[in-house]
């Protein structure tokens, strides 16, 4: 389940990217020989002008227009060569910008629609199925009164004990209605921390409160990649840190196993770091056709299309082979 959980998430992702090439395109006037959702050989192809196609592996995707790679076209106005090099690259940036655009569209939805985290207070707002609060009989409203004795008057109190005891088994006292209960419940290890599957009262915001806030978490979770992927490059932070896609299963599965608002909240971290990756220099991927489109702007004239060409394959080889490294460092990390 938690295979299929992933790959729907990554495929969502991927074709809003894909999209955003798409459109960028077609406002241009690019004609669109093929909209590819995964790598490999086709597995479903439809459509006539444009072909629509899924392929076998489905961790990717692209968009071919006439003439991106090879040229042809030429003299025809719908082909890509023939387009600015401003109108490429708001091609080639579009679909980094949807990437953004969907993670504040979901947080936007969670805050809208689910809500936000009230009163700082120990009144269970959600018992996630399965989880040891709720075998243990805790239900949304009951009030967390104590935890082996130890008062708890704020959630943040919960949250703290929880952590900070994870390992054996906790007292919780609880009041619902006029009553006072006592239960036992052992923490499980979640997506980051322990937990034992309680959630605080939330409150839902409106449409324009929703909106600034959706932005800002967006522009939080860019700032938060942003630093991580600087303190990859100054070895803050351990290059084996890095995850691939056998990682992404395991992470969606465990967002699973709580509640699908972690997965909504996952795939929103996802998009963010997919558009963001897709954005770095790197030959074949959309940052480094940026440059070079910024280089033809400049010089004002096209590059030679055959040294593009290799220029990206051999980034796609480089990129191939990191996504492999990756790869297994997960298996060892998370299946073996």
């Amino acid at each position: 389940m938690a295979i299929l959980i992933a790959v729907i998430v990554f495929s969502v992702i991927i074709i809003v990217h894909e999209l955003g090439h798409f459109l960028a395109a077609k406002a241009a006037g690019i004609a669109i020989e093929e909209f590819s959702i995964g790598f490999g050989p086709k597995l479903l192809s439809l459509g006539r002008d444009t072909k629509f196609s899924i392929r076998l592996v489905p961790m990717g995707g692209f968009v071919r227009m006439l003439g991106e790679e090879d040229g042809a076209g030429e003299n025809n106005p719908a082909s890509y060569p023939n387009k600015t090099p401003l109108q490429r690259m708001a091609v080639i940036a579009a679909g980094p910008v949807m990437n953004f655009l969907l993670a504040t569209l979901i947080f936007i939805l969670l805050y809208g629609a689910v809500g936000v985290v009230g009163e700082n207070v120990a009144i269970i707002g959600d018992v996630v199925p399965g989880s040891p609060a709720e075998q243990a009989g805790l239900l949304p409203g009951d009030e967390i009164v104590s935890i082996d004795s130890q008062p708890t008057e704020k959630w943040t109190d919960i949250q703290n004990y929880v952590r900070a005891n994870a390992t054996k088994a906790l007292e919780f006292t609880f009041r619902r209605g006029d009553q006072t209960h006592t239960v036992e419940i052992v923490p499980r290890l979640g997506q980051e921390y322990p937990e034992v599957g309680i959630a605080p009262r939330v409150k839902r915001l409106s449409v324009g409160a929703s909106i600034i806030q959706g932005v800002r978490e967006t522009g939080r979770m860019t700032a938060a990649v942003l630093n991580s992927l600087a303190g990859i490059i100054t070895r803050k932070i351990p290059v084996g840190d890095l995850t691939g896609p056998i990682g992404i299963v395991y992470y969606v599965g465990q967002a699973a196993r709580a509640g699908w608002l972690n997965v909504l909240s996952l795939a929103a971290l996802i998009s963010v770091n997919l558009g963001l990756f897709n954005l770095l220099p790197i030959p074949a991927l959309d940052g480094s056709k940026i440059v070079l489109l910024g280089v033809e702007l400049i010089r004002r004239k096209p590059l030679d299309p055959q040294k593009e060409s290799i220029i990206h394959l051999v980034g796609f080889a480089l990129l191939i082979t990191l996504m492999l490294v990756v790869m297994y460092k997960d298996i060892i990390r998370f299946i073996l």
